[in-house]
C-alpha cells in the first residue's frame, strides 16, 4: 500500500548554519532596453480609437487602404509622430480632414502641426498607404502568405512584438491600450477575414466581386493584439454558458472548409467552451465575454493570442489552452514593461498543466510540468526578467521566460497559506488591472496582502536573479523524528547566491511514503519531521513543483542525530515551529521551567519566559521582520536557536 499525505511548510525543526541573505538589488537602467516607443514624440498622445479600411487577398501580402487614428493629446504637441515601415508607401495623409505632407526618418513618420496642440485636444490622423511588407513569415514577421497542408492559400498577420508597423501606421506602445477599433477588410468573394471583436456586418453589395468584413471591438486592446487572417474560411459558431449563470458567450472559429481541414483538429477546438468555463472559475469570467472568443487556423508554428481571436497553427489542446490563458494574462492585463514578459508567457505556460490536470489527469499534468522544468534547468544562469529587451529572441526565451517562469508561478502557488488564497491573488490581479497594465511590483503587493506576509525576497531572487538552487541533501531518523539537512548552492556562479523557495521532499519507507514541503530560506538548513514509518530513502522535488536540481546523491548520514547547529539541540529533540513565522513560534519537549530569552539581532532582550509542559509559545506578533535568537538556559550548556520573523 502506498499512502501519500502532505505536510506543508515547516512541520519540524529549522536550523540555520553559516547563512547569509542574498544582496541582489534590481536595477532598471539596462543597457539593452527597448524604450516604450521608438520616438519620444509618440508619448505626447494617447490613442483612443482606430479605424482600418484595408484591401487584402489570400495569395498576396500586398496591402492597400487607410488607417485613421483618433488620439488625445497628453503633452504639448508640435508634430504627430507615428511608425510605418519604409517599404510601405504613404499616398497621402490627413489631419482632422486636411491634407498634410509627411516627412520620413526611416520608419519614423512625422506630420508637422499647423499650431501647437495642447493637452486634452482630440485629433484624427488618416494615413492612406500601400505596399508589400518585408519578406518572411510566421512569428516576428508582420504578414505571412502560406498554403495549408490541404492546399488552401492564406494570408495572416502577427504584430508581436514590434512589427505592426510593417502592415499599418502604428504607435507601438504596450502601455497605450486602444479603447476601441473598427476593422474593415475587403477581400475577394469566396474568401473571409477573421479579426478581433464582433463581426458587425459582411457587405457583399458595395463592391461587386468583393466582400467587406466589418469587425468591431469596444474592449481596450494593445496594438500588437490586432490581427487579420484571410483565407477560404468557414465560420463555425457555437455558444457556451458560464457555470451558475444564464449568460451565454459566442465562440467563433474560422477553419478551412471541411474538405481540406482535418476533422481531428476541429475536435480539439471544440473543447474551447469547457476550457473557457474552467479558466473563468479560477481567474474570473473571460474578460471579453460580451464579444467572443475564437481562433483562426493558419500555418503559424504555434499560436498567437490575438485578443478575442487567436491565430493558431498547432492545434494540440495544451497550445489551445495556452493561447486562451493569454486572454487573461497578456491581453486583459498586459505587462508594464517588456522585461516583465513572464507575466504573460510564464502564466500561460503554467496554465497548460492546469488544463491537463483538469481534463487529462494529474499524471499528464505532472509529466508536462516535469518536461518544462527539465528545459528550464538547462540554463544554469537563466533569468526570468529580460534585461536585453532589444529583440524578440531574448524577449521570448522559452527556457527562462516561459518555462522557468511557469515554475515560479507553481512555487507561488505552493507558498500560499491555502490554495484558495493563491487563486484569490490571480482574480484580484485580473480585476484590479483589467484592460490595463501591471508590473511585477503590482503582483508582489497583491500576494503580500492576501498571503499575509512579505514575499519581496522571493520575487527579487526568482524574478530578477539568475540561476536556481542546487541541493546537497542528507537525512537520518531517530525514532519518529526524521532529520533532513539541505545545503543550497547556486547553479550560476555569478548569479543569485541564495533562493527562498518551498522544497518538496518525498520521505519513503518500505510500505509508504509522505510528502513534506519546507520553506528553504538559508544556505544550510535542517528540518525535523515527525514520521513513525522506518525511512529508507528520500526524493527531491518528486512532483516538479520547484525550480531546483539535486547536486549529489541523497544519502543517510547518522551523524545528523548528534548535530548542533547555531544553537539547535537535537539531542533533546527540541522542536521549534513554524520558523519563519509572522505571529509566534512554538517549542516542544523543553524541560519544565527552562529559562527562555528572545533577543533581537543586536542583543536587545525582547521577551523572557519559562518552559512549560508540552508546548511553549514564544510571542512574535507585532515584531519587525528580521532575525532573532532564542536563548535556552538549563542544566546543560546554554544554547541559542536562530529564529526568523516575516
Amino acid at each position: 500500500m502506498n499512502c501519500k499525505s502532505s505536510i506543508f511548510f515547516l512541520a519540524g525543526l529549522l536550523i540555520g548554519i553559516n547563512s547569509y541573505a542574498d544582496s541582489y538589488i534590481h536595477k532598471q537602467n539596462h543597457k539593452y532596453a527597448r524604450t516604450t516607443q521608438a520616438d519620444p514624440g509618440e508619448e505626447n498622445y494617447d490613442v483612443k480609437y482606430l479605424k482600418f479600411n484595408l484591401h487584402v487577398n489570400d495569395t498576396s501580402v500586398f496591402i492597400w487602404g487607410d488607417v485613421s487614428t483618433t488620439a488625445q493629446v497628453v503633452a504639448i504637441m508640435n508634430s504627430y509622430v507615428f511608425e510605418l515601415d519604409t517599404l510601405m508607401i504613404i499616398d497621402s495623409a490627413k489631419l482632422n480632414g486636411t491634407l498634410y505632407p509627411v516627412t520620413n526618418s526611416g520608419f519614423i513618420r512625422t506630420i508637422l502641426l499647423p499650431f501647437e496642440f495642447v493637452p486634452g485636444t482630440l485629433f484624427t490622423a488618416q494615413i492612406f498607404y500601400h505596399g508589400v511588407p518585408p519578406p518572411g513569415g510566421g512569428f516576428f514577421n508582420a504578414v505571412t502568405k502560406s498554403v495549408s497542408s490541404g492546399g488552401t492559400p492564406m494570408v495572416y498577420t502577427v504584430s508581436d512584438p514590434w512589427v505592426a508597423l510593417q502592415w499599418w501606421p502604428a504607435k507601438q506602445s504596450a502601455t497605450d491600450k486602444i479603447d476601441s477599433v473598427d476593422m474593415f477588410v475587403t477581400v475577394p468573394d469566396g474568401q473571409a477575414d477573421g479579426s478581433n471583436g464582433v463581426l458587425v456586418n459582411i457587405d457583399t453589395t458595395t463592391t461587386p466581386g468583393f466582400r467587406t468584413y466589418h469587425w468591431q471591438t469596444h474592449y481596450a486592446i494593445d496594438y500588437y493584439l490586432i490581427s487579420i487572417a484571410v483565407s477560404k474560411y468557414t465560420d463555425y459558431k457555437s455558444y457556451m454558458h458560464f457555470t451558475g449563470s444564464s449568460d451565454s458567450m459566442l465562440i467563433q472559429n474560422f477553419f478551412m472548409d471541411t474538405a481540406t481541414f482535418n476533422p481531428l483538429y476541429k475536435a480539439n477546438f471544440d473543447s474551447l467552451a469547457e476550457m473557457i468555463d474552467y479558466y473563468s472559475s479560477l481567474f474570473g469570467r473571460y474578460p471579453f465575454w460580451k464579444e467572443k472568443y475564437g481562433v483562426c487556423y493558419t500555418t503559424l508554428g504555434g499560436g498567437m493570442e490575438h485578443q478575442t481571436m487567436s491565430t493558431i497553427g498547432v492545434p494540440t489542446t495544451y497550445i489551445i489552452a495556452h493561447e486562451l490563458m493569454h486572454q487573461w494574462f497578456g491581453d486583459n492585463v498586459t505587462y508594464a514593461t517588456w522585461g516583465e514578459m513572464w507575466l504573460s508567457e510564464g502564466f500561460a505556460s503554467w496554465a497548460e498543466q492546469l488544463f491537463l490536470n483538469k481534463f487529462w489527469g494529474a499524471a499528464a499534468a505532472k509529466a508536462h510540468r516535469q518536461s518544462l522544468l527539465n528545459i528550464a534547468l538547462s540554463s544554469n544562469c537563466g533569468e526570468i526578467y529580460v534585461t536585453d529587451t532589444s529583440g524578440p529572441i531574448t524577449l521570448f526565451n522559452q527556457t527562462t521566460v516561459y518555462y522557468k517562469g511557469q515554475g515560479v508561478v507553481t512555487m507561488l502557488r505552493n507558498l500560499a497559506p491555502t490554495d484558495s488564497q493563491f487563486f484569490l491573488v490571480l482574480r484580484t490581479y485580473q480585476s484590479k488591472y483589467a484592460f490595463s497594465n501591471a508590473s511585477v511590483a503590482n503582483l508582489n503587493a497583491i500576494v503580500d496582502s492576501i498571503y499575509g506576509y512579505s514575499l519581496d525576497s522571493f520575487f527579487h531572487q526568482w524574478i530578477y536573479g539568475k540561476g536556481y538552487p542546487l541541493y546537497t541533501i542528507t537525512w537520518d531518523q531517530v525514532g519518529s523524528n526524521v532529520i533532513v539537512k539541505l545545503v543550497q548552492s547556486p547553479s550560476c556562479p555569478t548569479g543569485t547566491k541564495l533562493f527562498y523557495t518551498p522544497v518538496e521532499l518525498d520521505l519513503k519507507s518500505a510500505t509508504a511514503d509522505t510528502i513534506v514541503m519546507p520553506y528553504n530560506t538559508l544556505d544550510t538548513q535542517v528540518f525535523v519531521f515527525n514520521w513513525a514509518d522506518t525511512m529508507t530513502s528520500l526524493l527531491l522535488n518528486p512532483d516538479a513543483l520547484t525550480v531546483c536540481q539535486r547536486k549529489t546523491i541523497i544519502k543517510q548520514d547518522t551523524t545528523l542525530r548528534y548535530s548542533v547547529g547555531t544553537g539547535t539541540i537535537l539531542r533533546n529533540n527540541y522542536h521549534v515551529f513554524p520558523n519563519p513565522t509572522k505571529n509566534f513560534w512554538q517549542i516542544n519537549q523543553l524541560p519544565e521551567d527552562t529559562g527562555l530569552t528572545l533577543l533581537d539581532i543586536n542583543g536587545k532582550v525582547i521577551w523572557r519566559g519559562r518552559g512549560e509542559k508540552g508546548t511553549t509559545v514564544i510571542p512574535g506578533a507585532g515584531l519587525p521582520a528580521g532575525t532573532y535568537f532564542l536563548k535556552i538556559s538549563g542544566s546543560e550548556t546554554e544554547k541559542s536557536i536562530k529564529l526568523v520573523h516575516w
